[in-house]
């Protein structure tokens, strides 16, 4: 029986159409290769499209994944969010909002880079532009003498009055402070929306978060991205998280909490145990399928260890009584053992780790535990 077949074995989904998703924490190449190679092949044969969070300095460790036709949004070959400035529903504007509280904005000011962009909507389809709001047209609003250029526009067509003019004007002053502070933003959202292309089943968006483990927003942006782009078709993404544990972890964190159901979550790890407790757990409850290879750190060898639980372990003792008596110690008896006589007795059951902390820190090359289904195996990849 080889993982693949016990895992199916122990291990049954609530909902039958929703995939494995498996967490593998540790440091042996081997499994890796061998889980890696495995779930690339199943996520392209699904022909789903596939989004590399990748929270390692350099992703030197992670550089084949397979058939699938890597994208870099950092170079404009990717468009996650094409409608990214569209405020004409409650779930589109809850969106922006998000994505602006990332940024820094409170929710009143929040709602003012709404309004304006629900004045620079309204402007433009009153001159006729009725397609959505993109990066070029926002440049065309880049402060009141260009607004009132706008304005005056209209005017001059006939699609506006007088009062009108100065009403408008008037409301996008209310404004102006946030709108101006938003578009100093707008270079950091500029590579994600109204680049390139939409990903397509087949292809990969690597999204390096980890080069940017300095600048918190920029993280935050690039992640929030992600989940409005999956929340759109969440049956036909999937998302492959690469850490190496030397970066901060809580944007990785906070995917997995608002990570739709539906949608496929692998994630390979040097050593998830270094989380504390809280964000540990949110891992537990994500990944129903956990396989630990040989992992440096005692102490998140004492918690595999935790994990794995105990069981009961029956020692036996044996005594051994000699017959000291001088007609019992003949030439005859202690030949053939005839003066001692030899005892065995199995002692009470005892708790132990079913897999001590130095077996984790000392396992084989190729060799994992699988926690699953609530029982722990070990298995040779």
């Amino acid at each position: 029986m080889n993982y693949l077949q016990y895992i199916n074995s122990v291990y049954r989904p609530v909902q039958n159409d929703i995939s494995t998703r498996y967490l593998i924490s540790g440091i042996d190449f081997r499994v890796r290769q061998v889980l890696g190679q495995y779930i690339m092949n199943s996520l392209y044969d699904a022909g789903k499209i596939l989004f590399i969070l990748d929270n390692t300095q350099s992703g030197s460790d992670f550089t084949n994944f397979g058939r699938f036709h890597v994208l870099n949004p950092l170079n404009g070959d990717v468009d996650l969010c094409n409608d990214l400035f569209e405020v004409t529903s409650l779930r589109e504007i809850s969106r922006l909002r998000s994505l602006l509280a990332e940024l820094g904005f409170e929710g009143t000011k929040a709602m003012k880079v709404v309004n304006y962009l629900s004045f620079v909507r309204e402007t433009e389809r009153r001159l006729g532009n009725n397609g959505p709001l993109c990066m070029e047209t926002l440049e065309e609003y880049s402060g009141t003498a260009l607004v009132k250029w706008k304005l005056c526009q209209l005017e001059e067509s006939g699609g506006l009055s007088r009062e009108n003019y100065e009403y408008l004007l008037t409301r996008y002053a209310e404004v102006s402070s946030a709108a101006a502070d938003f578009e100093m933003f707008l270079v950091m959202l500029a590579p994600f929306v109204g680049g390139g292309s939409q990903p397509h089943p087949g292809t990969a968006v690597h999204l390096a978060i980890g080069e940017f483990g300095s600048d918190r927003a920029m993280q935050e942006v690039m992640c929030r991205l992600m989940l409005a782009f999956t929340k759109k078709q969440p049956s036909a993404c999937s998302v492959l998280i690469v850490d190496d544990g030397k970066c901060d972890r809580e944007c990785i964190v906070e995917v997995l909490k608002n990570l739709p159901t539906a949608t496929d979550v692998h994630m390979f790890t040097t050593d998830a145990f270094s989380l504390g407790d809280r964000d540990l757990s949110v891992l537990m409850r994500t990944f129903p399928v956990r396989i630990y290879s040989r992992h440096d750190s005692m102490d998140s060898c004492s918690r595999i260890e935790a994990c794995c639980g105990q069981i009961d372990v029956v020692r036996r003792s044996y005594t051994t009584t000699v017959d000291k008596r001088i007609r019992a110690s003949t030439a005859f008896d202690m030949l053939f053992g005839t003066n001692r006589t030899e005892a065995e007795t199995c002692n009470v059951p005892v708790r132990e780790a079913r897999y001590r902390k130095e077996t984790i820190n000392s396992l084989c090359s190729g060799t994992a535990i699988i926690d699953c289904g609530g029982t722990q195996v070990l298995f040779q990849f």
